[in-house]
């Protein structure tokens, strides 16, 4: 198989609005997405990452918060209880972090990378990067999740990510067009 190549996706990008696709079959390719999205995560500093925020359009997540490493296929949210307000930042939302409101605990089901299927009970920042992520596989983002005057507040800033979202889509198309007119 060729190299995967991912793109990390901004604010303004139409697959974070996307509800992500279910994975029918964990074959080689889907651990291989897992595993450079594992890389791919690590290289931009994150802690956790939604296969939409990478360009692919599937339900795949990876996280990484130390002692805890999860590989993560079709997860499902079947339980919450309590409530924390966390302060996240979230890549595809560049200097941008917000007080969020989520269930302190969350019990999720989900298929590993072998096709096992796990529950897990996740507290604490781990249930948070959980709801953060699954969240962005339903096309939810984290500013989804604040009052609308807190998101005017910082309307300059998104405005500015999508700006350069846009950009980056157009260089891409732009470049795919060059490439193809060198074929031609």
């Amino acid at each position: 198989m060729g190299k995967i190549k991912l793109s990390l996706q901004f604010y303004g990008s139409p697959i974070l609005r996307k509800k992500a696709g279910e994975v029918k079959e964990i074959d080689f390719q889907i651990r291989d997405y897992l595993d450079e999205m594992f890389r791919f995560m690590k290289v931009h500093q994150g802690v956790g990452l939604a296969a939409n925020q990478a360009g692919l359009d599937l339900r795949i997540l990876t996280i990484d918060i130390g002692r805890q490493k999860f590989k993560v296929v079709n997860p499902k949210i079947i339980r919450k209880s309590g409530s924390i307000v966390f302060n996240e930042g979230c890549l595809s939302f560049p200097g941008i972090n917000l007080d969020i409101k989520r269930a302190n605990e969350v019990w999720v089901e989900f298929l590993d990378e072998n096709n096992k299927e796990k529950e897990i009970h996740a507290q604490g920042l781990l249930s948070v990067v959980f709801q953060h992520e699954i969240d962005h596989l339903n096309g939810v983002l984290f500013i989804d999740r604040v009052s609308l005057w807190r998101r005017l507040s910082i309307k300059r800033q998104l405005d500015a990510i999508k700006e350069m979202s846009k950009r980056k889509e157009n260089n891409g198309v732009k470049n795919q067009v060059d490439q193809a007119r060198k074929i031609n």
